[in-house]
């Protein structure tokens, strides 16, 4: 499987656009929560354009709360120049996400998946972390997502324990990942 991640392109707007075709669970992709609907982001950007400006101030934590990282989007491309999915890294451990979130959040798109790219966009994903002072990353998963589960212990994800969330009550299984 070859793919490549890459950030702020005109990739961004087909990106955006999934919704309509083929919806992604993307808004724990890029840091606006945790719920697995595309539609999640529309309650907080209403135009491609805000949504760009977003992502842009999101990078810099001087533009967000003190509980939230700093984050940015990659998408995966693979060797047609197809978009196959998305990874946000969180550059900051904040307690929330270290409780359930994690420092990564991924989608792939429907079509795609049980193809490899879910564990080769994540390889490349961590690969970024090896120029910042993290030196291992939490990432989470719902107990129920087996695909995912297996492409974080594929990547060297070591099982630490089961989080069960009281607001959305879902079991996230936390993992961690050395850099």
């Amino acid at each position: 499987v070859r793919i490549i991640i890459r950030e702020n392109t005109g990739d961004y707007y087909e990106f955006y656009n999934l919704g309509m075709d083929e919806p992604m669970a993307i808004s724990s992709v890029h840091g606006l929560g945790t719920g697995d609907l595309l539609d999640k982001l529309f309650e907080y950007v209403q135009t491609f354009e805000e949504w760009i400006d977003n992502l842009e101030k999101s990078k810099d934590e001087k533009n967000l709360p003190s509980s939230y990282s700093p984050h940015t989007l990659y998408l995966a491309m693979n060797d047609e120049e197809k978009l196959v999915g998305a990874i946000g890294l969180r550059w900051k451990k904040v307690p929330t996400l270290m409780t359930f979130g994690g420092l990564v959040g991924y989608s792939i798109r429907p079509s795609q998946r049980g193809k490899g790219y879910a564990s080769e966009m994540l390889k490349l994903a961590l690969e970024k972390f090896k120029s910042t002072d993290i030196d291992n990353v939490l990432i989470t998963c719902k107990d129920f997502n087996i695909a995912s589960k297996k492409v974080i212990e594929k990547n060297g994800g070591v099982f630490e324990d089961v989080y069960i969330n009281a607001e959305d009550g879902f079991k996230y299984l936390r993992y961690w990942i050395k850099i």
